[in-house]
């Protein structure tokens, strides 16, 4: 029999492996979820009117609005399938334990115990993470500053604090960007990524994806952190350029205070304005998007309200962020008047509740691992992503530019080109 699906098992497009954290090198830091061994596991709802998705969004949305009101209907007669099925959403949407506040914010409404018993574990396993996060990032701070370097955490356990209950905020990563101290952040020439990485790798701690031009890998004490040389991949569309000279401009450190005091500086709001729809629009290109992505926008806007750059205007980010707000309206408890796009809003969604029909990976890979077979492989794969690419961020360019332009990118990091023969990225 299956169970409920463990907290472990979040995407790992936006979250690590949690049972690989470690609070020190010989203990790993694991959770035990209770098993529902009588339940088999519900498969994630179907659509955007299946029930439990509807129950999920309206204890979300109570869980990020204190003033928000739950139709107690929609949860009358509802069966442990239909709960477990809402547990899972909650889990591989990285909500659970904000659907936990909201379901603790309405006692009329009573869930299987041993659901109750996995939505609360997830939010004291994330209150844990939160401060396990803190603890580290305050320690790398700390580090770089030692050596004159400011370090701007970006999204994550910063931008938590913008929710009514931070910790419940569930973070994978560490997102930073590093600037010598005393200079202009704005100015991309102050950015010492480079040397983070090599101060780093002289204090023994790991640093993989040096080469790469957006941020390498630091492995700090089991924590994964992405030390960042841009915000955005400049290299795939002229708007990913444009929205990252915009964020360079609006960085703006602030200080923020975390909840065991810990002082980190975070961006303003100029900058996630931009950044957390822009990067919710990339996985929904990309990798595919999900209630976690909706909640960060819903908390940005309701605090900040919704302002349209004249970078943004015009653009395809421009719609996403109107088809994002009106979902956040419907679903999450703000109201602000955007344009509405049901096309674009319907197609969001539907990824959200069905992420198995947008894998973006979909072209059979050859059978046998010979030259000839992985070319026309990695060709197929350039093809679709061409086309996704030219659909979405408002690309013109053909699948012969784009495999030059894949094939330059080889030739610059020669270790990447030779893993085009030797194994599948």
């Amino acid at each position: 029999m299956n169970r409920i699906l463990p907290l472990n098992n979040l995407p790992v497009n936006y979250s690590p492996a949690l049972s690989n954290l470690k609070l020190n090198p010989n203990k790993p830091y694991t959770i035990s979820m209770k098993s529902v061994d009588s339940i088999q596991k519900i498969g994630q709802a179907a659509d955007p009117e299946i029930i439990p998705a509807k129950m999920l969004l309206s204890l979300l949305k109570c869980g990020l609005n204190d003033d928000a009101k739950i139709d107690e209907k929609l949860f009358q007669g509802r069966t442990k399938e239909d709960w477990i099925r809402l547990n899972n959403l909650a889990v591989d949407n990285a909500v659970a334990p904000t659907v936990f506040n909201g379901l603790e914010k309405n006692p009329n409404i009573k869930a299987p115990e041993e659901v109750a018993a996995n939505l609360k574990e997830s939010k004291e396993y994330a209150k844990k993470y939160h401060g396990l996060q803190e603890k580290l990032l305050g320690e790398f701070s700390d580090f770089t500053k030692s050596k004159g370097i400011d370090t701007v955490q970006m999204k994550g356990i910063g931008f938590s604090m913008n929710y009514p209950d931070p910790t419940a905020r569930f973070g994978g990563d560490i997102d930073v960007y590093n600037f010598k101290h005393g200079t202009n952040p704005a100015d991309p020439k102050n950015s010492v990524s480079l040397l983070v990485d090599q101060l780093a790798e002289k204090n023994g701690i790991e640093v993989t994806g040096k080469e790469y031009y957006k941020h390498s890998h630091i492995d700090y004490k089991g924590m994964p952190i992405e030390n960042h040389r841009k915000f955005l991949d400049v290299k795939i569309s002229p708007l990913h350029q444009k929205m990252n000279d915009y964020l360079f401009k609006h960085l703006k450190p602030v200080e923020e205070t975390l909840p065991h005091g810990t002082k980190i500086l975070v961006p303003s709001k100029e900058f996630n304005n931009v950044f957390i729809p822009f990067h919710a629009m990339a996985h929904f290109v990309n990798k595919g998007i999900n209630f976690h992505h909706l909640a960060d926008w819903a908390v940005q806007v309701k605090k900040h309200g919704l302002n349209i750059p004249e970078e943004v205007k015009g653009t395809k980010l421009e719609d996403f962020m109107y088809a994002f707000t009106n979902l956040a309206n419907k679903h999450l408890g703000t109201n602000i008047k955007v344009p509405e796009n049901k096309k674009l809003e319907n197609e969001i969604f539907d990824k959200m509740l069905h992420p198995e029909k947008y894998e973006i990976d979909n072209i059979p890979k050859p059978k046998h691992k010979n030259p000839v077979s992985l070319v026309v492989y990695k060709y197929k794969k350039i093809a679709e992503n061409t086309a996704r690419q030219n659909k979405y961020w408002g690309n013109n360019i053909t699948v012969t530019q784009a495999c030059f332009k894949s094939f330059v990118e080889h030739l610059k990091h020669p270790t990447t080109f030779v893993r085009l023969f030797t194994r599948f990225k």
